[in-house]
């Protein structure tokens, strides 16, 4: 039998409407848009016998799924989900200096180097060993659908590796807030259905 997974990214929190930077440091609650797109995605995919929900351990990843957990659907903390670590970036809002730190590294990463890091935070590499840890938790699991709700770039390295591809591709792979990526793994092999799909959402709420 074919394993489905699905992965979505938290619902929009206030910082992510102010272009402040979170990451794993910023432990941000979703704001009303945020949870407004939560509960379209439930409205549209409960009907799927989702017997497993996966969340990180940050609050706006809980909050998105709440709707499934509260209906009882096995669920589970998988820490490895959470978002990349941005070092002296969290916290802050745009501006050219902050802008230049995620430019650098983004050069670094898509140039191969995948030790890069702002100071302070987390690599390429290392977000990519829980990544991995990740993906083999999802092998490896006996369930056969599972929705996983995780963060911006960790779910760009999760799906680079889904796609048997470089972390210098990461950039091609974007995810909107409750925008969803659809896998299925059959003979061992991960198989992309959907990227970054957003038609559960109103169109409202698909611009915000």
């Amino acid at each position: 039998m074919k394993k489905t997974v699905w992965i979505i990214r938290h619902g929009e929190t206030e910082l992510n409407a102010l272009n402040i930077v979170q990451g794993q440091g910023i432990n941000a609650p979703l704001n009303n848009t945020g949870h407004d797109q939560a509960l379209q995605f439930w409205q549209y995919y409960h009907e799927i016998p989702f017997d497993l929900v996966l969340y990180s351990n940050l609050l706006r990843s809980q909050q998105t799924v709440n709707s499934f957990l509260t209906k009882g659907v096995q669920a589970a903390q998988l820490d490895d989900l959470k978002e990349i670590n941005w070092g002296v970036n969290e916290g802050q809002a745009s501006s050219p200096i902050v802008m230049q730190r995620f430019q650098d590294v983004q050069n670094a990463w898509q140039n191969g180097d995948f030790d890069a890091r702002i100071e302070g935070g987390e690599s390429a590499n290392e977000m990519a060993l829980r990544a991995r840890n990740c993906i083999n938790y999802l092998k490896e699991i006996k369930r056969n659908q599972i929705l996983v709700c995780s963060h911006g770039r960790t779910i760009r390295a999760l799906v680079c590796l889904m796609h048997y591809e470089s972390l210098e591709k990461m950039e091609e792979y974007h995810h909107a807030n409750l925008g969803l990526y659809k896998f299925e793994l059959e003979h061992n092999k991960w198989h992309c259905i959907l990227k970054n799909d957003t038609k559960h959402l109103l169109k409202s709420l698909q611009m915000n």
